[in-house]
């Protein structure tokens, strides 16, 4: 197998290990470390690119980090608590407003998350993302916003939610599913009927002095994995993701809500991807093997380690949802010429959701599809069609053997 060291660099595993400590609330500095300034410039600008950079801050001894360094780390950390803080006031106060509306609106992530943390400010939010269990509720849940100073956005095409801006341009999304359709038809009919009661499974919660509605733990747990496992299929996520992974579960010390969560990922098929995703958090970020919420004797063993490896070495290369490589917009459930077909179809169905439906529209969808797809390349400046197709490709085998269900668990 191979080793870690050669899958891995100094640079990313003193991430990992920073990472460690500070989730763990650990009052050790990283000072073991023999690491020079280029060295720290590279953790540092690491840490940014997945936006965890505030994370480390309270294992960080900044005597060691040139005059610059500091104030980089200190700056933004700055800045990610004042959004924090901003975000969560903003949020606590829609709560309210949608409540006194008679609608019950969920926080996905966010305060709902960062409450968890051993620094809930260090945790960095950039939205607020909330879900209303039926369609009715989630439009008139939009004419209040828009009633109360926020305006609909015109450039983000999605079909799971609407994406409204304040006066200050603060963004907030109206969930209507928790993710876009995956290609998996089973996986789509039990998230339909899953967050159809979803609404009972959540409750009011704390989050520094203001009140929002979180999901129990295990519901909790179960959206995190499903939007990890969306954006992994799409362009790819980051470490923060696992970060929220393992101050959930450490914080967790409700068995019931573990055998809940597991019941779920079984029933979904989603039982490879969140055995390497709990898998790497265990090995690499310190959450504690009694506290796992997928059961010891289903982790990985060591001879299959090398997807647990391949799939941190994904998420290290992604940076935040696949923002560090202009070529990743995609990965397909393998390499072939048939799961290029299919995943290009796929994006149609995205794409046209209604007319998607009319199997003699296909042919005009197909290109319409291509059409925007090209367009849209060349307005964000990515990389060319053929980097885009062949890192899809490179990226399918790992893909496909972590979206298909096991038949054994």
């Amino acid at each position: 197998m191979t080793s870690i060291s050669s899958l891995f660099n100094k640079t990313e595993l003193t991430l990992l290990h920073s990472l460690k400590l500070s989730l763990r609330q650990t009052d050790s500095p990283v000072t073991a470390l023999s690491l020079t300034e280029k060295d720290w410039e590279q953790v540092i600008t690491l840490a940014d690119r997945h936006e965890v950079l505030a994370l480390l801050t309270p294992v960080l001894d900044l005597d060691r980090l040139s005059q610059k360094q500091q104030l980089t780390v200190e700056s933004k950390t700055a800045r990610t608590i004042q959004k924090g803080i901003q975000l969560q006031a903003l949020n606590a106060r829609l709560t309210g407003l949608l409540e006194k509306e008679g609608i019950i609106a969920v926080t996905l992530k966010g305060c709902a998350v960062a409450r968890l943390y051993p620094v809930a400010e260090y945790r960095k939010t950039t939205d607020i993302d909330l879900f209303v269990e039926n369609r009715e509720a989630v439009e008139r849940a939009v004419q209040i916003l828009c009633a109360n100073g926020f305006r609909l956005s015109k450039e983000w095409h999605a079909n799971h939610h609407f994406v409204l801006l304040s006066e200050r341009n603060e963004e907030v999304e109206l969930h209507t599913t928790w993710t876009e359709e995956f290609k998996e038809k089973h996986l789509n009919q039990y998230l339909e009927k899953l967050q159809k009661g979803s609404s009972r499974h959540c409750q009011k919660a704390d989050c520094q002095g203001l009140q929002v509605y979180v999901y129990e733990t295990a519901w909790q747990g179960f959206y995190l994995l499903i939007h990890m496992l969306l954006h992994f299929v799409g362009s790819g996520f980051g470490l923060r993701n696992l970060c929220d992974w393992v101050v959930l579960w450490e914080q967790c010390n409700d068995a019931e809500a573990r055998q809940d969560f597991w019941r779920m990922v079984c029933e979904s098929g989603t039982v490879r991807f969140a055995k390497a995703v709990t898998e790497i958090c265990v090995q690499y970020l310190g959450l504690d093997k009694e506290k796992s919420p997928v059961p010891a004797e289903n982790l990985p063993d060591s001879s299959k380690r090398e997807v647990v490896d391949a799939l941190l070495r994904d998420i290290l290369d992604a940076g935040e949802f696949g923002y560090s490589e202009s070529e990743r917009m995609v990965g397909m459930d393998g390499d072939s010429l048939t799961a290029y077909i299919r995943e290009f179809h796929h994006q149609m169905h995205i794409n046209f959701p209604k007319a998607g439906r009319v199997l003699l529209f296909w042919p005009v969808l197909w290109i319409a599809t291509l059409i925007r797809f090209l367009k849209n390349n060349k307005k964000l400046n990515r990389a060319p069609v053929s980097a885009i197709i062949k890192k899809a490709g490179s990226r399918g085998k790992l893909v496909g053997h972590l979206t298909s269900r096991e038949k054994k668990v």
